[in-house]
């Protein structure tokens, strides 16, 4: 994918060390020179060192129509809701901001102009989902005869420390994927479930609870 990223900063960063770059051609917009000369000096991406509301960013130093991503991700809320408006009239199909204020968030969803993302939102639905699946496991969806749950590791559980594959269980249940808190890994046979470690776990029996709870 070719994917606009506007604003330099820590999250841009963070993105760029996870993705991709063989597959993905990533261009920055960032205004501090330094940040552009570290991000140029680290990642193979093309960073353009100018404001995101310099007009001229989208009309020459970028041919917006070749893109397949926008992301607005200065610490500036006016500057992502102008890059979303141009990226919006130029048809990118997906376009995404990072928003501290909720109401601007609001206002881009009703405008139609991409997705808001706001870090509180984020970490508290983050943290429900921890609190909704510590006691008893949480059920995301159903697939005929096979039910999906979330399931959060306490340290007073029955498999908390242990080998996925020291747990022993039933062939009809499957570990999909364990979330460590900051990333989702695959269920690897001697990774060790630890405290706060949450499983999505696909299963025909309904008695997951005593399974990994005891």
């Amino acid at each position: 994918m070719k994917i606009l990223i506007v604003g330099g900063g820590s999250v841009t960063e963070e993105l760029l060390r996870i993705i991709d770059l063989k597959r993905n051609q990533v261009v920055i917009v960032e205004k501090n020179t330094s940040r552009c000369t570290d991000i140029s000096s680290k990642y193979d991406v093309l960073v353009i060192n100018k404001d995101a509301t310099d007009a001229s960013v989208y009309t020459t130093d970028i041919s917006m129509s070749e893109l397949d991503v926008v992301l607005a991700l200065t610490d500036r809320d006016e500057v992502n809701i102008f890059t979303l408006t141009i990226a919006k009239l130029y048809r990118i199909p997906f376009r995404l901001a990072r928003v501290r204020n909720p109401r601007v968030a609001e206002l881009i969803r009703e405008l139609g102009l991409g997705v808001p993302i706001t870090s509180p939102s984020i970490i508290a639905d983050l943290v429900r989902n921890f609190l909704e699946s510590i006691s008893a496991p949480t059920l995301l969806a159903e697939f005929d005869e096979y039910k999906m749950y979330r399931i959060t590791i306490s340290e007073t559980d029955k498999v908390v420390n242990k080998k996925i594959e020291e747990l022993n269980l039933p062939e009809d249940i499957k570990i999909i994927l364990v979330f460590d808190g900051s990333s989702l890994r695959p269920p690897e046979k001697n990774l060790r479930l630890l405290n706060g470690y949450q499983l999505i776990v696909l299963t025909k029996t309904t008695d997951v609870l005593k399974l990994f709870k005891g």
